[in-house]
C-alpha cells in the first residue's frame, strides 16, 4: 500500500491552535496523516442489496467487517444535514443534500460540494445537532473514511480534524489526492491520537484543492470503523509469542508480555513495554518515531535537518516481508517526490529492512540517497529518538571506540535507561569504521532524547548503515551486559563449522560465518542432511542466536543443542527457523539432521 505526504521531518505532524475569529481562514494544509494518498477507484457490484443500512455498508467496505463502526453521516437519513455547515468564500460556493448522485452501491443520497476556491468549507459538528451528532470520543475506532466523488483527477481533499473547545482547538491537517470518480479515502486514527486528544473531537472540516475552475464534488459514506485483525498469534496473550496486529492502516508488531511496536507508513511511531504498561498507556515514542531515521547532520550543538530539498512530498510503500513465530521482518521504501502523480523510481530514497525478534533484539538496515547533482550534506547521521519525560528519571550514555575505555572491537553504540517508565533502549552500529560515535541531543520542548551516530561521510551517492537496537523491559540493564550486547550486534560471526555450508549465494549481507546482518540470523545449509555448528562466547557472550538452515526442501529435520532435543522450530517455506533463548557463554554445539523426503531431486 502506497502512502504520499508533505514532507518534513520523520515523526512530525502539523498541528495548529485555531483561534474562533479565524476558524474559516485556511490555506495550504500540511502534513499528510498516515493516509492514502492516491485513493482508489471503486469496483462496481451488481449483486442484491442485503435489507438493512449496516449490512450494506459492510458488504461494501471491508473495513467495516469487524462490526464496530458508528456512521458519521450517510446522508440517507435527513437528519444527517444537522451536522452540516458551509463556510463560502467564492461566489460559485455552495453544500447540498443531493438525493440522486450518492454513490450507487450504497444508497442513492449525497453531500454535493459545489466549489471554486481552497476556502469552501463543509464544516461537520454538533453546533445545530438534534436528532443526529457527531461522536465525540474516537478512542474506539482505527479508521476514519469516506467516499469521494471528484469530478477529475489533480484535485485533492483536505481534512482538518479539530479537537478541544472553539477558544484554543487544536487541530491535524491533511491532503488526499483524488482520482476521477468515485474515491475511497482512509486516515488513520491512530495518527491523528498522537497529536489530539481523540476522545474531544469536535469537528470535521472538508474542502478541495487544486482548483483551476469550479468543480462539483460529492462526499458520501463518512464512517469510523474499528478495523483490527491479529495476522499471526495473540495480541492479547501475555506468554512472550510472537504477533501481528493490523489496526487500520499501522501494524502492532510484539511480544507478548513484553513489548510492542507500532508501524505506520514503514516507521516505527509507537513503542510500549508491556512488561511495565501491559495496558498500553505509555507511549514511549509519542510524537515522533523511534527511528532508526537518516539525517543531515549540521554539528553537535545544532538539531538534526531533514532531507527536504530532495522532494515537497514523500511516496510510501511499507510491506511485511516475513512473519513467523521466530521474526518479523518489515520493510519501507520512502521516494522523495515533487509531484505525487509523476513517476518516482528514479527519484531519492530512503529504504529500512527491520527484523524484530520476541527477545526485543531488532535488526535494521537502513539506506539512503547520500547525494545528488544539487544536494551534497557534509555529513549524514542515523538518528534514534524517545520521550525524554522527566529527565531526572532518564539515564543516558554513549561510547565510541575510540574511548579509552571502549571494548576493543565493541561498536559505537548508545544506552538509555529510564527509572519512571522501568524500561531500557541499546542503540549500537555493527559495520561502521572506528571513528564513528554517537552524540546525544535533548529537546527541552519537546522532551525528546535523541541519539544521533555519526559516521565518515559518504563516498558514494548511497549511503547504507546496520544497527542493532534492544527494546529492554527493565531500566536495570547493566552497563557491562549493554557492553556485550553491542559487541554482539557488531561481531556475532563466531561460530565454527564442522558440518554443512554457509547459504551466502548472492546474499551481500551473509558474512563468512553464515551470518545475515540484515536478518539477524545465521544461514546455514545442511552438507548430506546435516550440520554441526559450534558457538564460541566464551570471550564474548552471544545472546540468543538465531538461525535459518536453508535446502530443508520439506523433509523431516531435528535440532539439538549440546546433544539434547530442541523443538521449538519453525518452517518457512522450505527453510527451518529457530532461536536459542539463552545466552551463550562457553562453547555450545548446534546439531541439525534432515531426512528429505525419497523423490527430493534438489542439491
Amino acid at each position: 500500500m502506497n502512502a504520499c505526504y508533505p514532507l518534513a521531518l520523520p515523526g512530525t505532524m502539523t498541528t495548529k491552535i485555531i483561534p474562533t475569529s479565524r476558524i474559516t481562514n485556511f490555506g495550504f494544509l500540511g502534513m499528510l496523516l498516515a493516509c492514502s494518498s492516491t485513493a482508489c477507484r471503486l469496483p462496481g457490484n451488481t449483486s442484491a442489496s442485503p435489507a438493512t443500512r449496516s449490512d450494506i455498508l459492510v458488504g461494501e467496505y471491508p473495513e467495516l467487517s469487524s462490526g464496530r463502526f458508528a456512521v458519521i453521516a450517510d446522508f440517507e437519513d435527513d437528519a444527517h444535514m444537522e451536522l452540516v455547515q458551509f463556510s463560502g468564500a467564492s461566489a460559485k460556493g455552495k453544500c447540498v443534500l443531493n438525493d440522486k448522485k450518492g454513490r450507487r452501491e450504497t444508497g442513492r443520497r449525497c453531500l454535493q460540494l459545489t466549489t471554486g476556491s481552497a476556502d469552501d468549507v463543509v464544516i461537520i459538528n454538533n453546533n445545530n445537532a438534534v436528532r443526529w451528532s457527531l461522536k465525540r470520543d474516537w478512542r474506539p475506532y482505527d479508521l476514519l473514511l469516506m467516499a469521494v466523488h471528484s469530478p477529475r483527477s489533480g484535485l485533492s481533499l483536505d481534512v482538518v480534524v479539530g479537537a478541544g473547545a472553539s477558544t484554543d482547538r487544536a487541530a491535524v491537517e491533511t491532503s488526499l489526492a483524488l482520482e476521477e470518480g468515485w474515491n475511497v479515502v482512509r486516515l488513520d486514527v491512530g495518527e491523528i491520537g498522537e497529536h489530539l486528544a481523540i476522545d474531544d473531537i469536535h469537528e470535521l472540516r472538508l474542502s478541495v484543492s487544486g482548483l483551476q475552475n469550479p468543480a462539483e464534488v460529492l462526499l458520501d459514506d463518512v464512517i469510523l470503523t474499528g478495523n483490527r485483525q491479529d495476522l499471526l498469534g495473540d495480541s492479547r496473550a501475555r506468554d512472550g509469542r510472537l504477533y501481528v496486529q493490523r489496526a487500520g492502516k499501522r501494524w502492532n508488531i510484539g511480544a507478548g508480555g513484553r513489548f510492542e511496536l507500532t508501524f505506520a507508513n514503514g516507521q516505527i511511531v509507537q513503542w510500549f513495554n508491556l512488561a511495565a504498561d501491559p495496558y498500553r498507556l505509555r507511549n514511549l515514542v509519542l510524537g515522533t518515531t523511534l527511528g532508526p531515521s537518516p539525517v543531515v547532520v549540521v554539528s553537535s550543538d545544532e538539531p538534526v535537518a531533514d532531507f527536504g530539498s530532495l522532494g515537497e512530498a514523500v511516496l510510501t510503500r511499507p510491506r511485511i516481508l516475513e512473519m513467523n513465530e521466530v521474526r518479523i521482518v518489515v520493510s519501507c521504501e520512502w521516494r522523495f517526490v515533487d509531484d505525487p502523480m509523476a513517476p518516482a523510481e528514479d527519484r531519492p530514497f530512503q529504504r529500512w529492512v527491520y527484523t524484530v525478534y520476541r527477545t526485543g533484539q531488532v535488526y535494521a538496515t537502513v539506506s539512503c540517497t547520500a547525494a545528488t547533482p544539487t544536494w551534497i550534506p557534509d555529513q549524514l547521521g542515523l538518528a534514534v529518538t524517545l520521550v525524554a519525560g522527566d529527565n531526572e528519571h532518564l539515564e543516558t550514555y554513549t561510547v565510541s571506540p575510540t574511548d579509552s575505555t571502549a571494548l576493543p572491537g565493541c561498536p559505537a553504540y548508545a544506552l538509555a535507561r529510564n527509572r519512571s517508565t522501568d524500561t531500557s533502549l541499546l542503540f549500537a552500529l555493527a559495520d561502521e569504521s572506528p571513528s564513528a560515535r554517537v552524540i546525544e541531543q535533548f529537546d527541552r520542548d519537546l522532551q525528546r532524547m535523541s541519539f544521533v551516530a555519526v559516521t565518515d561521510p559518504p563516498d558514494s551517492t548511497i549511503k547504507e548503515w546496520r544497527c542493532g537496537i534492544l527494546l529492554g523491559q527493565t531500566a536495570k540493564l547493566p552497563s557491562e551486559e549493554a557492553e556485550d550486547r553491542a559487541f554482539d550486534f557488531a561481531n556475532p560471526g563466531r561460530l565454527t563449522l564442522a558440518l554443512g555450508s554457509v547459504d551466502g549465494d548472492e546474499q551481500e549481507s551473509v558474512d563468512a560465518s553464515g551470518f545475515d546482518h540484515r536478518l539477524g540470523c545465521y544461514r546455514l545449509r545442511p552438507d548430506q542432511g546435516r550440520i554441526r555448528a559450534v558457538l564460541d562466547g566464551r570471550e564474548h557472550p552471544l545472546f540468543s542466536p538465531a538461525f535459518e538452515i536453508t535446502g530443508v526442501g520439506g523433509g523431516e529435520a531435528w535440532v539439538y543443542v549440546n546433544h539434547l532435543i530442541f523443538d521449538d522450530i519453525t518452517e518457512k517455506a522450505g527453510n527451518l527457523l529457530f532461536q536459542l533463548p539463552d545466552t551463550i557463554r562457553d562453547e555450545t554445539v548446534v546439531e541439525v539432521l534432515v531426512r528429505r523426503p525419497a523423490n527430493f531431486d534438489g542439491a
